[in-house]
């Protein structure tokens, strides 16, 4: 990625007159300060090809967005008008492609707009946010409010947001923009800062799927006390704006010194990364060079600069242009997503960077590692030269996505894991949803399902996009919990079924038929819904087999306590403790509530903190309800 020159600089005037019917319509709205209306809320979308990139818990980063995005819309925001911009999600290499997706609307009527919009998209080209904000502007149509940008590199189309957020301020557009930056590297981090820092919003870190979340929950938050962006006026202060070129004119992100008086007094950074706060006028030395992506600075250069005048002056600098790489690859001659690049010499690593991004770098020879899939663990050697973009090509082998489906006897498809195994090992996962990527050839697989196991069969992948059926060999098992107005404890909505051939079990629902392979079953009822027997039934190949769970009959019992102005605290429970070694369900007897027991004896205590509560022995019939009246000793 590049920052090159930012011509509005010299159309500040023009821009200017151009913003100012905008913020005179500003003054018409309620304000976000005056309690009465709270501003709009516009979502910028970085739907970029970057964005198929994985964070640092191998999540993709437009499926971490897209889960984040969900969870604000359905939390925050309620009282807010929301609109949603997307830029990079319909063309490849094109700085305009940026589109208001969903318009303002209250947050209950736009939120499965949004939703849906998101999960429509495809990641696709470049990052053109300063555009996406002149345009977002627009969409505000004078009124206040927030843009809340998320993204996951920095500008990439010759343009400097920064730039443009010390204008607006200067114009007194009353609209903050909060940055949230996905998985970004220092430099880009830095760069994104700057956004939120140079508009009075905040800026909001998100390196894996749940500190997407939570960044977007901050920014909510953040959103809810708006503030109002102060004007910048430009005549107070002293600041130099540095910009870094090499002969060709083309410009760096950079970083370096500052000097006053021969002495060091801070560090600086150049266009698009923020302005450079000075204390007074004087004759001042910056010592700036390209930042590199291993987080040096290349061939620093020192130059002089006059501060005159209150306000920002600014200096160009020629710096030498340092190695630039990028990476492309590709499978059977189509360009493939390709994943995260890093760089050795020596065996060390030097510096990474993602697919088609450019990261700069020192010149000389480098191994470049790339692993796309478990199939194609990559290994590039190329050597860099000052000056000179070097792509390293990346070849993958031919994998193929095929989807693996189980056919009952029935017809019925189902789908499920399994795995397929080559020479007495375990080569790939087949997920249910999402198939398996693999390298065309022949396969065992393995389905090790607990119903329903598979004998491993021989398979083979040869079409991409192919879906395999396997059959099953299976029977079926209905589970039924027969109506009882008395006798259950509580509503028999599950059951466990379990092979006596193979043991354990797995959860199963009552009145469905359930696919199990021919054997023999045990089934358990759910102990917190009643007292059951464990009938075991036998299925043959196709055979449904019904299997009736009735529940043993039980008694009632009702705990009270006497009246008494002498318990120490008010009992408000009290305990049973089996005498013939039954089950018990349910914890702490409550005064009043009705429980059901298996019938036999049982010993009843009071509340130990109530006082000396005489304990009581009781006899429960089955069909019959027990009372029990609990006093203190001696009442």
């Amino acid at each position: 990625m590049r920052d090159s020159i930012f011509l509005a600089a010299k159309l500040a005037a023009a821009l200017y007159l151009l913003l100012t019917p905008l913020n005179a319509s500003a003054q018409e709205p309620a304000s976000p300060q005056d309690g009465t209306a709270p501003g709009k809320v516009l979502f910028v979308y970085d739907s970029s090809n970057s964005m198929w990139g994985e964070l640092s818990d191998q999540s993709r980063k437009y499926e971490a967005g897209r889960s984040a995005l969900a969870s604000i819309l359905g939390s925050g925001l309620a009282d807010r008008e929301i609109g949603f911009r997307a830029y990079g999600h319909r063309r490849a290499a094109d700085c305009r492609d940026t589109e208001l997706m969903v318009p303002f609307g209250q947050t209950d009527e736009t939120k499965a707009q949004i939703n849906t919009s998101v999960a429509g998209m495809t990641p696709k080209g470049k990052t053109p946010i300063t555009y996406s904000l002149q345009e977002g502007l627009k969409d505000f149509e004078g009124a206040p409010g927030e843009i809340l940008l998320i993204s996951d590199g920095i500008e990439t189309c010759d343009s400097d947001p920064c730039d443009l957020m010390r204008e607006w301020r200067t114009a007194d557009i009353k609209i903050r923009v909060h940055v949230v930056g996905v998985g970004l590297n220092e430099l880009e981090r830095e760069a994104m800062s700057c956004i939120a820092e140079e508009s009075g919003g905040e800026y909001f870190d998100a390196d894996s799927a749940s500190e997407f979340e939570t960044a977007l929950s901050e920014a909510s938050e953040a959103m809810e006390n708006p503030a109002d962006p102060k004007p910048i006026d430009a005549e107070k202060g002293y600041g130099i704006i540095i910009t870094a070129k090499d002969s060709t004119g083309r410009e760096y992100h950079g970083s370096g010194k500052l000097f006053f008086g021969g002495a060091e007094i801070g560090l600086v950074r150049t266009k698009g990364r923020g302005r450079n706060v000075v204390e007074k006028p004087g004759d001042y030395e910056v010592e700036v060079g390209p930042l590199l992506r291993d987080g040096s600075v290349y061939e620093p250069v020192r130059q002089t600069v006059t501060v005159a005048e209150p306000g920002d002056t600014r200096v160009e600098v020629l710096v030498e242009a340092p190695a630039r790489v990028s990476a492309t690859f590709t499978e059977n001659g189509e360009t493939h997503p390709g994943s995260f690049v890093t760089a050795f010499q020596e065996d060390k690593k030097s510096f990474g960077f993602r697919a088609f991004d450019e990261a700069l770098a020192r010149p000389g020879t480098y191994e470049f590692h790339a692993k796309p899939n478990d199939d194609n663990s990559l290994k590039v050697n190329a050597t860099l030269i000052t000056g000179e973009t070097t792509v390293v090509a990346f070849e993958l082998i031919q994998t193929i996505k095929n989807y693996i489906v189980y056919r009952l006897p029935n017809g019925d498809i189902i789908k499920r894991h399994g795995e397929l195994w080559r020479d007495g090992e375990n080569v790939y996962t087949v997920y249910s949803g999402n198939g398996v990527l693999a390298q065309p050839g022949v396969y065992e697989l393995h389905s090790p399902d607990q119903n329903v196991p598979l004998t491993p069969t021989q398979i083979e992948l040869k079409t991409d996009g192919e879906t395999i059926e396997v059959p099953l060999d299976a029977g079926w098992v209905k589970i039924i919990f027969p109506p009882d107005d008395y006798n259950y404890v509580g509503n028999p909505d599950r059951a466990f079924l379990g092979s006596i051939e193979r043991g354990n079990s797995s959860y199963a629902r009552p009145d469905v038929l359930i696919p199990v392979a021919p054997g023999t079953y045990k089934v358990e009822g759910p102990t917190s819904r009643g007292f059951f027997e464990t009938p075991e039934v036998t299925v043959a190949s196709e055979q449904t087999v019904d299997v009736i769970m009735t529940p043993k009959p039980v008694g009632e019992l009702v705990v009270t306590y006497a009246p008494s102005s002498n318990y120490l605290k008010a009992p408000d429970r009290a305990s049973a403790y089996a005498l013939d070694g039954q089950r018990i369900i349910g914890g702490i007897l409550r005064p009043g509530d009705v429980r059901k027991f298996l019938p036999g004896r049982y010993r009843i205590d009071g509340w130990q903190y109530a006082g000396d509560v005489e304990s009581q022995e009781i006899t429960i019939d089955a069909g019959q309800r027990t009372e029990v009246v609990l006093k203190l000793r001696g009442e």
